[in-house]
């Protein structure tokens, strides 16, 4: 979901004036990471605001940095892909005479605050891995510089010279902190479902080599991956779903189903609590999870209890690929998990990168022939990517090594060892970037469809008729089977006609955008008159809940 408020702003309960903290990120989602740190802030006396980070939307920041003064401004600095918009909005921060102390915190900040220092002048200090500890010290000792400037998990400049603290140890105990801070603007309704992101985890035990979660908690003392309680996890879902209605809960813990023998008597313990506080019958829940976490007795009993929709961490539908991606998984294991989720009727979504560094010709065919397996049934509406090389992860320091990472800090990218392929991607992200990576898409749409007919059609809902569903499977469908026929067309004219030659020539990569975008067209205008015809089913197909 993806949506742009006017003026939406988080804000502490008896805020007036003058403010202590204010904080800046995305929030297409709750974002958990910030409303964290301002539940525990807030806990300890401070005057806390979140507002909301869209690039071109620099008012929603400034207007209350300008009215509440505030002592510091945090900024949820995830992905390096992001730093230069944020840059910009510091500068017109400062330009405007906002004087708080800068502080920024995420992935990149923590992984690489040398870069990220001298990228955006503007900072004060970068707040290394997790925050809320830190960013408490550092508002602590925020009026004399030598002291926080001892402050553990901090990076800031030392003259021409950056300076690191000493590491501060991840939280032992994540019980220890209180409920995330909850607004009413972010317990989403959509169609008379409340929806809130949950999480029940910190960290992830594996090491992928495109993922920098592993590094983000790895390069801080503890361990890679800790858990809540599953009491205290049911406590906070009771008290959502008493005080505020929610019924729907979309766990963002980076792998909820990881199948070791404490995380299996995690989960039994958490569907036992669901029981206990009388939510079974009540609530649906989504997890995102590994391929090969899924059990059919763990995730029959999970369904049991509300589970509806799984985002899987699929990512290739070839071997090699997937030895590339050191996803420790294998084609067979991601076909079979597609199919028991299939099976069972869950809603689901996937992770799948169409194009990696190792990418060939022939492992991009695998993955052209692996979508067209799983999705010609209509299921769920394929998507697909390139892997990207974030800032400290394996895979961006083996392209370092080869001489093959290109770009800036901010934007950084990879070609191929088949120079045919940059053509082709190139070509692949222009013509499916709106199908793809926009709300507006045939994939967020059909997506959001797919999640509200099932959860209509569940026990207790109402159901709904079989037509609209049997509607609904054509259409996704028809888009799965179109975007891999543009694909395949793609890849055969590039490889057939040079990447120089069939650039040159235009004519032939316009037919078949033109019909790839045609197709587009018309299933967003059936789904539209779908919707129309399933509100007198008291359904909204687009109610842009989504799952991923």
């Amino acid at each position: 979901m993806n949506r742009i408020p006017q003026r939406n702003t988080a804000m502490s309960p008896g805020t007036t004036s003058s403010l202590d903290v204010l904080l800046v990120g995305y929030e297409n989602q709750e974002n958990i990471g910030l409303r964290s740190i301002m539940a525990y802030l807030r806990k300890h006396g401070y005057r806390v605001m979140i507002a909301p980070f869209y690039p071109g939307h620099d008012d929603l920041v400034l207007q209350p940095a300008q009215e509440y003064k505030p002592r510091l401004v945090g900024f949820s600095l995830i992905f390096q892909y992001t730093i230069d918009d944020f840059a910009a909005l510091m500068r017109r921060l400062r330009q405007h005479g906002v004087e708080a102390h800068f502080t920024a915190g995420g992935h990149f900040p923590s992984l690489r605050p040398h870069e990220t220092l001298k990228l955006i002048p503007e900072l004060d200090t970068i707040v290394r891995f997790e925050g809320e500890l830190t960013l408490l010290e550092l508002l602590e000792r925020l009026d004399t510089p030598e002291q926080w400037k001892s402050v553990a998990g901090l990076a800031y400049r030392n003259g021409s010279e950056v300076q690191l603290t000493a590491p501060r140890p991840l939280i032992s105990d994540l019980d220890s902190l209180p409920f995330i801070y909850r607004d009413e603007s972010w317990c989403l309704e959509d169609n008379g479902l409340k929806v809130a992101a949950m999480l029940a985890s910190r960290g992830c035990l594996y090491d992928c080599s495109f993922c920098s979660i592993r590094q983000f908690y790895g390069n801080a003392p503890g361990l890679l991956r800790r858990v809540r309680s599953p009491q205290a996890v049911v406590n906070e879902m009771l008290s959502l779903f008493t005080e505020k209605g929610v019924r729907f809960f979309s766990f963002q813990d980076d792998d909820f189903a990881m199948r070791t023998r404490d995380q299996r008597q995690w989960l039994r313990s958490f569907l036992d609590a669901l029981v206990r506080a009388g939510l079974k019958e009540q609530i649906r829940w989504k997890i995102s999870c590994r391929v090969d976490d899924l059990e059919p007795e763990i995730l029959e009993r999970m369904i049991e209890h509300g589970l509806i929709a799984v985002y899987l961490g699929v990512e290739s539908g070839s071997e090699a690929g997937l030895r590339t991606l050191n996803k420790r998984s294998t084609v067979a294991q991601n076909r079979a998990a597609i199919e028991l989720l299939k099976r069972h009727n869950l809603v689901m979504a996937m992770g799948f990168m169409l194009l990696d560094p190792s990418s060939s010709v022939e492992t991009i065919r695998e993955n052209i022939n692996f979508l067209r397996d799983v999705g010609e049934d209509g299921y769920f509406a394929t998507n697909f990517c390139k892997m990207l090389p974030y800032a400290g992860t394996p895979i961006e320091a083996e392209l370092r090594l080869a001489g093959r990472l290109k770009g800036t800090a901010g934007q950084p990218y990879y070609g191929f060892l088949d120079p045919n392929l940059d053509c082709f991607d190139f070509l692949v992200k222009k013509i499916f970037h709106r199908r793809n990576f926009t709300v507006e898409g045939n994939v967020a749409l059909l997506q959001d469809a797919s999640f509200n007919f099932r959860l209509a059609a569940s026990p207790g809902n109402g159901g709904l008729t079989e037509a609209v569903g049997a509607v609904l499977r054509r259409l996704i469908t028809r888009s799965n089977r179109t975007a891999l026929e543009t694909l395949e067309t793609l890849l055969e004219e590039t490889i057939s006609q040079g990447s120089e030659a069939l650039l040159a020539e235009q004519e032939t990569v316009m037919k078949i955008a033109e019909r790839e975008w045609n197709e587009e067209m018309i299933i967003e205008a059936e789904l539209r008159a779908l919707k129309t015809a399933a509100i007198g089913e008291s359904l909204c197909l687009t109610a842009g809940i989504g799952i991923t």
